[in-house]
């Protein structure tokens, strides 16, 4: 074959430290909008952003040469002090030190996308500690419940 053929969608579900409250709607918005743009130059593609007030959710199409985490920690690292600088009430933001990240069939993308555009209804019945639970049961990985959410 002579080029490579890559779909890798990766679900990604960060969460800010201590689960504090500091993602609004409008943040998000423009995080999602910031966060489009600086995958796009690392060579991504953010196909999704949803969240509620206290975590995100990502869909990113990586390229082959990206690991998951080489590709999530830039992203993280980048938008803490962006969402520093731009945002007065969120001098002392930080994202959770870890992040979960679950692979993507094409088959699962429609339901994918309306999960994470759907997150702040979501979030009316389930905590994120919650539903991040499921989700790592779900995916059979194992945890620590006592310090899942330290910091």
């Amino acid at each position: 074959m002579s080029k490579e053929f890559i779909s890798c969608l990766v679900h990604v579900v960060a969460g800010t430290y201590r689960q504090k409250n500091f993602l609004t709607a409008d943040v998000r918005s423009q995080l999602s909008a910031y966060l489009s743009a600086v995958s796009k130059s690392k060579g991504m593609k953010l196909v999704a952003l949803g969240g509620a007030e206290n975590h995100i959710h990502i869909l990113l199409a990586l390229p082959s040469k990206l690991s998951v985490e080489s590709a999530i920690l830039p992203l993280k690292q980048s938008s803490t002090t962006w969402l520093r600088q731009n945002f007065e009430t969120l001098r002392s933001f930080s994202w959770a030190t870890g992040f979960a990240a679950f692979s993507i069939s094409r088959s699962q993308l429609d339901s994918t996308l309306l999960y994470i555009q759907n997150q702040e209804q979501y979030h009316w019945k389930k905590s994120f500690q919650e539903e991040y639970k499921e989700f790592l049961n779900y995916h059979h990985l194992p945890y620590n419940e006592a310090s899942l959410f330290d910091e």
